[in-house]
């Protein structure tokens, strides 16, 4: 069990655009030595919540505590390259300290990059490798790694593991990579319907998790359902809707109805509101 206070905090975090809401009301809590990534579908905002905790986008509503003097590395899915410096040069400028010649030689290597090109000549693929590089050599206290295991290979990515476990350094990543996400994470952070969920028990045990979580949400869907039942009787039986007590429970059923549609779309319930207007027949 941890008892180090965390290293970032997010509370209360909320993000949309154009009127969208990716995500409202979560909250994250980075300690000394969590490996934990972030899944959810496409489009729930992991990457967006990952700028927000490098500095590069900024909340609709709430915090993000960040431990003073706390280094962050950050690899993004299209980082940017400087087109004229070595990829010598950009790997070893980088973080607390410029890393040594060694250092940089043999992370070129491993990651099959000639430092003496300029950054303007590589692939898409070899930019992204020497922006991981780059990271990697940081020695950051918190690394943010968006799908770091994106154009390397088998070998490559073993080495990557090893490297991540072994340092005992602070993760928050992304991926689609299934095994690396088992090899590496302690922890999981769910971004669904909005929310944001954890379990501490690493990505190995994601499949049974969800399965809990999912079950516990059909438990509370049938309640609704058995409480829309009911509802549906007393409606059936004639309302008038002129009766302040009867307005009263015509908004109530609407906000049943509206709390199961929230429910399978995966959406937290807390987050459920509805507008008071004019009652139809």
């Amino acid at each position: 069990m941890r008892t180090d206070p965390p290293v970032i905090t997010l509370r209360a975090a909320a993000i949309g655009f154009g009127g969208k809401r990716l995500f409202a009301d979560a909250g994250l809590a980075l300690t000394p030595g969590m490996r934990a990534c972030l899944v959810g579908r496409n489009g729930s905002g992991k990457s967006t919540l990952m700028k927000a905790i490098a500095g590069l986008v900024e909340l609709d509503a709430g915090v993000i505590y960040i431990e003073p003097g706390l280094s962050i590395g950050y690899l993004p899915q299209d980082p940017p390259l400087p087109a004229a410096q070595t990829v010598a040069d950009f790997v070893a400028a980088n973080g607390k300290r410029d890393a040594a010649d060694h250092e940089v030689d043999e992370v070129l290597a491993r990651l099959d990059l000639d430092g003496s090109r300029t950054l303007d000549t590589l692939s898409g693929g070899e930019g992204r490798r020497a922006a991981l590089a780059r990271a990697l050599l940081g020695d950051p206290d918190v690394l943010l790694l968006d799908e770091p295991t994106n154009h390397l290979d088998l070998p490559t990515i073993l080495w990557l593991e090893e490297t991540l476990t072994a340092r005992g350094i602070t993760l928050l990543m992304i991926s689609h990579d299934r095994a690396f996400l088992t090899n590496v994470a302690t922890d999981t952070f769910w971004l669904r319907g909005g929310a944001l969920l954890h379990n501490s028990r690493g990505y190995g045990d994601f499949e049974d998790w969800a399965e809990r979580v999912e079950t516990e949400e059909i438990a509370r869907a049938r309640k609704l359902d058995q409480k829309l039942k009911g509802e549906r009787k007393w409606l059936e039986r004639g309302v008038t809707a002129r009766r302040k007590r009867n307005q009263g429970r015509l908004r109530k059923l609407g906000d049943l109805r509206a709390q199961r549609r929230a429910l399978l779309a995966g959406e937290p319930l807390a987050d459920v509101q509805i507008e008071s207007g004019p009652m139809s027949g």
